[in-house]
């Protein structure tokens, strides 16, 4: 039992199902934001592009939905 901040993605579920409980909504801000840290772009390998890429897109879905 306790207190937590979770993304929405994450506790969308369990707030649906009633296995959360969501408290304190108009105390926590929204818009925080989820960051990728990686190295300079200069010489980032095409992996991790394709993969920043492909954060960036799930996230915008998600959100949209």
């Amino acid at each position: 039992l306790g207190f937590t901040v979770l993304p929405d993605f994450i506790a969308a579920p369990d707030l649906a199902s009633g296995r959360l409980v969501a408290v304190m909504d108009d105390r926590i801000l929204s818009g925080g934001g989820i960051f990728a840290v990686y190295p300079h772009r200069r010489y980032l390998p095409a992996k991790v592009r394709v993969f920043v890429d492909f954060l960036v897109q799930w996230f915008r879905t998600r959100e949209a939905g």
